[in-house]
């Protein structure tokens, strides 16, 4: 009417409870370092990131620099607002034809307007 399960054995029981305790410490083992993995990679990138950032933070600080600097101001000043020293001589020129425009196709798309200042 009852059935008996066979009796096992100490060793038998020992090796098992060894075999799971293993097989956890294996998959758990192989888990950490398939993160350990996933975050170095990670790690990786982001340290790019930043040297991509500081790169740009570098350029955008000398520019900066250079638009507070004496010659960037001079050169505003007699470029776009048509001024002059004292005891220099202004002269405006007037072209008989106006210049084509650039193409925009032929215009670097990939530079920005601030960086052809600090090059």
């Amino acid at each position: 009417m009852f059935k008996r399960f066979p009796r096992i054995s100490t060793a038998r029981l020992i090796l098992g409870v060894t075999a799971v305790i293993v097989g956890y410490f294996l998959v758990t083992g192989a888990t950490a370092a398939l993160r350990s993995s996933h975050l170095n990679d990670r790690e990786d990138r982001l340290r790019a990131e930043i040297a991509e950032f500081q790169q740009r933070y570098d350029r955008l600080e000398a520019l900066r620099e250079y638009l507070k600097s004496d010659e960037y101001i001079e050169a505003v000043a007699r470029e776009q607002l048509g001024l002059v020293r004292e005891g220099e001589t202004g002269i405006a020129v007037i072209s008989a034809a106006p210049s084509p425009a650039p193409d925009a196709e032929t215009a670097e798309e990939s530079d920005l307007w601030w960086e052809t200042l600090i090059r």
